[in-house]
């Protein structure tokens, strides 16, 4: 009889098992409502430094602090995942308004980012996007009639 296993039962049924001589490592997962929003976060903390102060209240997974792609320095936010949904839940009531590394940071449940609207560069925008040419990329464009320009008639004798 075929059972159907989830990555959770996959996991459990292969741990400890060997292949090939290697043992195979536990697989994590974790709930979406795991993972916290931390705003506010200051340039000197590093993800060492912000897995420290959240482990504290459970299995810390995963943090990210998000970088500008410019310059490399933070952008003053990240994301915190724990394994289990309650230790999140703790860590949010018991760090939100926490003072780390000399600034007041705020902790938040993670959202999904929004769909990005389509392009025909996929950048969003910048050249042939339909942000800058204000077309709706499922319309086709149309032409419209803008009116006509009327004629300037610069009086050039009095130069």
């Amino acid at each position: 009889m075929a059972q159907r296993l989830g990555m959770r039962g996959l996991a459990r049924s292969l741990h400890g098992r060997l292949f090939n001589g290697v043992s195979l490592m536990t697989v994590r997962t974790y709930t979406e409502g795991s993972k916290l929003f931390v705003g506010g976060i200051s340039f000197r903390t590093t993800e060492d430094s912000l897995r420290e102060a959240f482990a504290e209240h459970g299995e810390v997974i995963d943090t990210k602090i998000i970088l500008d792609r410019e310059t490399g320095r933070s952008r003053g936010f990240g994301f915190v995942t724990f394994y289990k949904e309650e230790d999140a839940e703790t860590a949010l009531s018991k760090l939100n308004g926490f003072n780390l590394d000399g600034r007041v940071i705020r902790v938040d449940r993670a959202t999904a980012r929004p769909p990005r609207p389509a392009s025909d560069f996929g950048s969003g925008m910048g050249f042939g996007s339909s942000f800058a040419s204000g077309a709706s990329s499922s319309e086709p464009a149309q032409d419209e009639d803008w009116g006509s320009i009327p004629s300037l008639d610069a009086d050039m004798s009095k130069q």
